[in-house]
């Protein structure tokens, strides 16, 4: 059976209810350590600048409640940017091992950063999660980026980046030092409002309902 208007309203809404509070819940979490991090133990801003650059458009969207497209979609390009920025990393194509701003310069340096990452993991199937990871982030990163099929890249890069977050915790790492879990919960807040200011997805739209 079809469920009627009414209750398919009453559905999404309550997946609204519940998407923005985990948005919240994960800001909270990610602004009390980074507090944490520089009242207690004296971390400079600037040593955490990653997870201040997405706490800012993640904050935004819970505020505006999805309802301002462009913030939305402000947040949408950044995470893309941040899929692509790893990507390049990884070849090398930011410069090579230990450069400033490089995390790893190369694709070995990174297959070995993705077995401390996945320490749970079999050594052998490390170079696999490796190449595969770099797959999703380049689609999910390009899909983004240019905004098509917005809400389905944005479920793909909040289980990606949830795979991530919780593969790090896992082996004893803070996801807090990149906002992982919070990333996490703003893609998913992106698959249920508007992102397709400057998008291709928007454009497209613009020209069928001319």
């Amino acid at each position: 059976m079809n469920s009627s208007p009414d209750e398919q309203g009453s559905i999404l809404g309550s997946k609204r209810l519940w998407v923005f509070a985990l948005l919240w819940l994960a800001l909270v979490a990610q602004v009390v350590w980074i507090a944490l991090q520089h009242f207690r133990w004296h971390q400079p801003w600037s040593k955490m600048w990653y997870p201040i650059v997405f706490v800012l458009p993640c904050l935004a969207l819970a505020f505006s409640t999805g309802r301002v497209r462009w913030i939305s979609s402000v947040l949408r390009i950044l995470i893309a940017l941040a899929f692509l920025d790893a990507v390049g990393d990884r070849f090398g194509l930011l410069g090579p091992p230990g450069s400033a701003g490089v995390s790893w310069g190369n694709f070995a340096r990174f297959i070995q950063y993705t077995g401390v990452v996945n320490a749970f993991l079999p050594a052998t199937a490390v170079p696999a999660f490796a190449v595969l990871a770099t797959i999703c982030e380049t689609i999910l990163g390009l899909a983004m980026l240019l905004g098509i099929r917005v809400r389905w890249a944005a479920r793909g890069s909040a289980a990606l980046l949830f795979l991530f977050a919780t593969a790090m915790t896992i082996s004893g790492l803070s996801q807090f030092a990149y906002g992982v879990y919070m990333m996490c919960a703003g893609a998913a807040t992106l698959s249920i409002v508007d992102a397709s200011f400057m998008s291709l997805d928007g454009a497209f739209k613009s020209r069928v309902n001319r």
